[in-house]
């Protein structure tokens, strides 16, 4: 089997990837474990480079390109919609990669800002959501609750496979604890709107104690008004760093003892699956998670971690039991986190679901 990954973003190496491209590339080499070819097409190298209505007008390359694959792994709804027109050429089989909910996650910007902008990207998240769900062949949700909220829109299941953002077990993988007298506690990751960093800021002020470090990751350019915000609540006790190439990461989440992530009880989190839950478990640490999508139930049913609610009450008194856990606590949860990231969300096991799951349909014919 060959697949052509299809995305609006930068070619692979030009900027620092964010999730969605490290969800691609991940279950890339998870594929070609498994012997099938891939190759990626940035829809930023053809000649429409945007906006995402008409990414379309690329059909006729994209088309060129995709010639010998028998599927187009599209990530997102506008790269969806231009595999749609393309297999106008070539009638291969189109995979809409979901990953988020574009529709709502444009509604929150719109919600925090009004602005010609963001009022636009409504609109455009709208007609091609709309196009891509109705259209493409198959339908690749993050995670159960997003396929309930796709069949509750009329997508029937037999055309979705749930394939979880998954980790390369073999770069983040546990490291021995420094068991030093300091608990350090993690948050990895970037600071939209649903990611509640200001119920995570206040959890975190009133912990501040002795033998207690907090280890924030993950400022952008235009977090760092945030940042400072950070710095000047939690003063001493609290180290922040920039955003940072995924490959860095691992080094950085070594030394922790708990890691955090907190989340927005939004209809745009409800169905998500972050991916930097599987990297956390991988690195064999336990978890605080709050209890607004599927990590709460995996958390729950591995016992390796404490689940909250997104408020700072609920989030402060898991971070005071966290940080009183005993190493040995710690090493036990941490040891059930990794086994669940090597059974459950390594790359190669989800990319031989995905494969078990698509080829049937590709053998019944499913190209067009």
């Amino acid at each position: 089997m060959k697949i052509l990954f299809l995305s609006d973003r930068p070619p692979s190496g030009a900027k620092m990837a964010d999730a969605y491209q490290t969800r691609l590339e991940g279950l890339s080499h998870g594929l070609q474990a498994h012997g099938v070819e891939t190759e990626f097409l940035s829809l930023r190298t053809l000649r429409v480079k945007g906006p995402h209505l008409l990414f379309s007008l690329n059909a006729p390359a994209i088309a060129r390109h995709a010639k010998n694959f028998d599927v187009i792994h599209a990530a997102g709804a506008g790269s969806a919609t231009a595999a749609i027109a393309a297999r106008l050429f070539n009638k291969h089989h189109v995979v809409f990669d979901v990953h988020g909910d574009e529709l709502m996650e444009t509604r929150l910007e719109w919600d925090k800002k009004h602005s010609l902008r963001s009022g636009y990207l409504v609109f455009q998240s709208a007609v091609l959501t709309q196009v891509a769900r109705r259209m493409a062949n198959t339908l690749l949700m993050v995670s159960g609750p997003f396929q309930e909220r796709y069949a509750k829109r009329g997508v029937p299941e037999s055309k979705m496979i749930i394939v979880r953002n998954g980790v390369d077990t073999s770069l983040f993988k546990p490291s021995p604890p420094r068991n030093d007298g300091t608990v350090r506690i993690c948050y990895a990751g970037s600071f939209q709107a649903w990611q509640a960093a200001d119920v995570l800021q206040e959890a975190l002020a009133q912990n501040i104690r002795a033998g207690v470090h907090f280890h924030l990751i993950g400022f952008a350019e235009g977090d760092q008004e945030l940042k400072a915000q950070f710095a000047a609540k939690l003063g001493d006790h609290t180290t922040l760093e920039n955003r940072m190439p995924v490959d860095q990461l691992p080094n950085k989440l070594a030394p922790m003892d708990v890691l955090v992530i907190s989340r927005t009880r939004h209809p745009v989190m409800q169905g998500g699956l972050p991916s930097k839950f599987a990297e956390y478990l991988a690195m064999g640490k336990p978890l605080i998670v709050t209890n607004v999508d599927e990590t709460s139930k995996f958390v729950r049913e591995a016992e390796c971690g404490l689940v909250c609610e997104p408020t700072v009450e609920s989030m402060s008194a898991a971070i005071g039991t966290a940080s009183q856990w005993s190493a040995e606590e710690r090493q036990r949860m941490g040891e059930n986190a990794r086994h669940l990231a090597e059974t459950t969300f390594d790359w190669k096991v989800l990319a031989k679901h995905y494969l078990d799951e698509l080829q049937p349909r590709l053998n019944k014919g499913g190209h067009s």
